[in-house]
């Protein structure tokens, strides 16, 4: 029998594995799927953990003739290293999103390794369990 600790273990191993599996499907997803569109970044502010870019795109059409218009926002996946340059992105919502497979694929490669850490950790646990049964 496995240890009291172990349920909320895998609730909470199985939650942020889901998320981050979630999220890398998502982005790959609107990276596929989403309106192609070319963004101009045009600020990026170091915020806690992470660069936060924003810029400026045309939606819905096109701006001469169309029904197009100027959107400003969020372009995830953009760095400083981008800014004041025009690059590709997907459209989806009101957020842009660069092309670069990068983090997609580094949350599907933590969500997998957090599955596989916490499948070893409850082994573990199961072989320590029948090793050592609770004394009657």
């Amino acid at each position: 029998m496995a240890r009291r600790g172990a349920v909320p273990f895998v609730i909470l191993t199985g939650l942020l594995a889901l998320a981050l599996l979630g999220g890398g499907a998502f982005l790959l997803y609107t990276q596929q799927n989403g309106t192609p569109a070319k963004a101009t970044v045009t600020q990026c502010d170091q915020g806690r953990r992470s660069v936060v870019c924003t810029g400026t795109w045309v939606a819905g059409g096109d701006l001469v003739g169309g029904d197009g218009r100027v959107v400003r926002g969020t372009i995830d996946g953009a760095s400083s290293a981008d800014l004041g340059k025009t690059i590709d992105v997907r459209l989806s919502g009101d957020r842009a999103y660069t092309t670069s497979k990068r983090l997609p694929i580094i949350l599907l490669v933590c969500g997998v390794a957090v599955i596989v850490l916490a499948a070893r950790e409850l082994r573990k646990d199961r072989r320590r369990a029948v090793a050592h049964p609770p004394a009657p």
